[in-house]
């Protein structure tokens, strides 16, 4: 999106398309209409207003299809929680010197509820054509935090596993008790066979991953 340094990722196969973290994209959007989808498909990683902030501009376009963890639907479905809260913390290079026109920006994005169609509890498994989808639960960086393995080769981390980046557990919904119990055992074991696609930053292999330390530090 905009002024904002956050992923989002678009996968395209025949007329259906699945998009992980929707922002508002032209660009994005201009491609689905031309490509025909039919169906639209979108995962959540966590419920901050970075990953949501696109939702219902797509659905407002096409049929479809919200997946995410049951803390993040409750969480999204209150307009307002989907407020550009953590925008401030999160400009990208390209607001810099323009900080009142990407405030302005952020402050004009609607502020509406956000429905889910599929939630989840612990973990969620599905076929998206020829490929495998495993959605797992890991909070701590948020309630609602999931990462999703996709055909066994590549890991969408959300907002973990960002290189050079420690892990950010004080915003509201972190915990660092949850992160330490159940997240933190999972991304300490990560198959170097993964490609890591990551909510911020440039995505990178897994090997070596564990000779990383910062991303695996608190703040």
């Amino acid at each position: 999106m905009k002024y904002v340094a956050s992923n989002m990722y678009l996968m395209i196969e025949g007329d259906t398309a699945l998009l992980i973290d929707p922002s508002r994209s032209d660009e994005v959007m201009t491609k689905l209409k031309e490509t025909g989808i039919r169906e639209l498909i979108i995962l959540l990683t966590h419920e901050h207003f970075d990953h949501v902030s696109g939702v219902n501009w797509y659905k407002n376009a096409f049929d479809t299809r919200v997946i995410c963890h049951r803390d993040c639907a409750e969480y999204i479905a209150d307009p307002s929680n989907n407020v550009p809260w953590t925008f401030y913390a999160l400009m990208s290079p390209e607001a810099q010197g323009h900080e009142k026109e990407a405030e302005a920006f952020c402050d004009a994005l609607p502020t509406d509820a956000i429905e889910a169609d599929v939630v989840f509890d612990d973990s969620y498994d599905f076929q998206w054509g020829d490929h495998k989808l495993h959605l797992s639960s890991r909070p701590g960086h948020s309630a609602g935090s999931m990462v999703i393995e996709f055909d066994d080769k590549y890991l969408f981390s959300g907002d973990y596993l960002i290189l050079d980046l420690p892990v950010l557990l004080r915003l509201p919904g972190g915990s660092k008790k949850d992160y330490k119990k159940y997240t933190l055992p999972y991304l300490l074991s990560v198959g170097e066979q993964f490609e890591i696609f990551p909510g911020h930053g440039e995505p990178y292999s897994a090997q070596g991953l564990k000779y990383v330390d910062d991303i695996f530090s608190l703040r």
